[in-house]
């Protein structure tokens, strides 16, 4: 690359992988990179921001470009919603960049489901519905405005999202174990997933090993595959959960026209059991809406928002 020229990363960073890739001030992507998970609740600041380092060092390697070519760096983190959070992994990386010997400057973080609204319409108007290990919806309205619903962690939110799928599974799994529950694959399937052959073993990989929850959202898919009724309609509740972060964004402005909807993250930008069910139910449910696929990708919708330094 030419030391003249200038370009921007743009990084998508969520609890399963995090993508990177540069593009120049034509919008012209060089190079992809990707690594880890880069979720702050669950890795903390300081490993992120060496995971993210890294990313980014590996990426300009890749494409032959120097820190002094970087105009800016912009990153959409899972977790982030927080502006101290998002100060906080700023500073964090920026130290870590002068010890290391590559400087970076002009570091921009969002959350990632800023950059993916940016990357679903490009700057104008609609909602992005995200759902992988955590979820969230945001809506720009005609008028510029941010309005968002749901996004508030595992612990009291992220409803629709792989971690709650994989937990209500989880939760069959022991109510047919008490006899409260239906007979479901979902047992036999967790056994196998989790290299276990008892409901103990499980209840202490969970509480005591701390297993990716997660992890077990695509054997859930594949129970539905196989007809199993528990996981269906484990399914058909979550993706009713995402509707209703729509249709409590759009109930605040009531749009008068057809409203664009994107569905993102992991779990919906993937054919599978549960982007199905889950984009029936928002078109079912909310007449006055478009189901479109995104524009672009959520690391080059960070991209983008580097680029308009340049305007």
């Amino acid at each position: 690359m030419s030391p003249q020229r200038r370009y921007v990363i743009g990084i998508d960073g969520g609890g399963t992988k995090t993508n990177a890739l540069i593009v120049g001030q034509d919008g012209a992507v060089f190079t992809e990179c990707s690594g880890g998970p880069s979720q702050i609740q669950t890795y903390g600041t300081k490993l992120v921001a060496a995971s993210l380092f890294d990313l980014i060092r590996e990426c300009c390697k890749k494409a032959e470009c120097e820190h002094e070519n970087l105009q800016s760096v912009v990153m959409g983190i899972s977790g982030a919603g927080r502006a101290s959070d998002r100060a906080e992994l700023s500073d964090a990386l920026r130290a870590l960049s002068l010890r290391k010997k590559f400087p970076l400057k002009n570091i921009t973080i969002e959350t990632d489901a800023r950059i993916a609204l940016e990357a679903a319409f490009a700057g104008e108007a609609g909602v992005v519905v995200i759902a992988g290990t955590g979820s969230i919806a945001l809506y720009r309205t005609e008028d510029g405005k941010l309005l968002r619903s749901g996004g508030w962690g595992k612990i009291i939110g992220d409803e629709g999202s792989g971690y709650n799928i994989a937990k209500d599974a989880l939760g069959a799994v022991m109510r047919q174990s008490d006899g409260r529950g239906e007979k479901t694959e979902l047992t036999k399937k967790a056994f196998a997933h989790y290299d276990i052959s008892s409901h103990d073993e499980l209840i202490a990989k969970i509480y005591h090993e701390k297993v990716d929850i997660a992890s077990f959202t695509p054997k859930v898919f594949e129970a539905v595959v196989e007809r199993d009724r528990v996981a269906h309609m484990i399914l058909l509740k979550n993706a009713t959960e995402l509707a209703e972060l729509v249709r409590v964004l759009i109930m605040q402005v009531r749009p008068k026209k057809k409203l664009p909807v994107a569905l993102m993250g992991g779990l919906l930008e993937s054919e599978n059991p549960y982007s199905k069910i889950v984009k029936e139910k928002i078109i079912s449910s909310l007449p006055n809406i478009v189901v479109q696929k995104p524009k672009f990708s959520s690391a080059f919708g960070a991209a983008i928002i580097g680029l308009n330094a340049f305007r």
